[in-house]
């Protein structure tokens, strides 16, 4: 006698018990492929925007001051940044023009503490960089500063030095942290860009970057463990 042969399929309550065991799974994957991808793009940008920099500080310094930045032409240097940032807006300090970060508050330093956080992302950030800002058209910020002594900041670490901060996907989109997508740099007076945190910089890296720091600073001194640290994006704080 022969058996006649017949196909089992499964049942529904199979079916809902795999789609459920999917889900569970991608439910526990898919925010850390999310978060590994968004630090990669940070990560990315922040190498196009570092490369940039160096290369126009060279063209600024070497084309517009001859080879030498001084104390008094560096305080206004994002005029001569402006020419070789294709597109590129200025705003000062109190610029509330539109457009302007500060079009709702009444200086840079509200803007900041209002809209920034520090590297762990537990406190109000400083105000480095608070003298004017550039909006680039591959949508990066950079802010400016350099303190003098009628700011009061004859004891600052940043007391003379030239620091330029870039927002490598600008003031308008998050994070907006230090270290995360906000990075400093000091420019010596031959143009040279040196990474926050490296020896000899205002804020060293051992002091300024770190995972429990309360600190208004923390975040300042990220820039050379991201440049040298193969391995900064993927283990950012969340």
């Amino acid at each position: 006698m022969r058996l006649k042969k017949t196909n089992r399929g499964f049942t529904l309550a199979e079916v809902l018990i795999t789609l459920g065991i999917i889900g569970v799974v991608a439910a526990m994957t898919l925010p850390a492929v999310i978060n590994n991808t968004k630090n990669k793009e940070l990560e990315t940008a922040f190498r196009k925007s570092y490369s940039l920099l160096t290369q126009v500080t060279q063209r600024v310094v070497n084309d517009d001051f001859g080879g030498s930045l001084d104390e008094t032409s560096s305080y206004k240097l994002t005029k001569y940044y402006k020419k070789y940032y294709k597109n590129a807006t200025i705003c000062s300090g109190y610029n509330t023009n539109n457009g302007c970060p500060n079009v709702n508050y009444p200086n840079f330093c509200t803007f900041m503490k209002s809209n920034y956080k520090t590297y762990n992302g537990t406190s109000k950030p400083g105000c480095l960089g608070n003298d004017a800002l550039s909006n680039t058209v591959d949508n990066t910020t950079m802010f400016f500063d350099f303190a003098t002594e009628d700011e009061g900041e004859v004891g600052s670490p940043v007391y003379r030095k030239i620091i330029i901060a870039i927002d490598v996907n600008g003031w308008q989109k998050r994070p907006n942290r230090w270290g995360h997508d906000v990075f400093v740099f000091q420019i010596n007076n031959k143009g040279k860009v040196l990474p926050m945190g490296v020896d000899g910089t205002a804020f060293p890296v051992d002091d300024y970057c770190s995972e429990t720091s309360l600190g208004q600073n923390n975040g300042y001194g990220c820039t050379v463990k991201a440049i040298n640290d193969p391995n900064y994006f993927k283990n950012l704080p969340k």
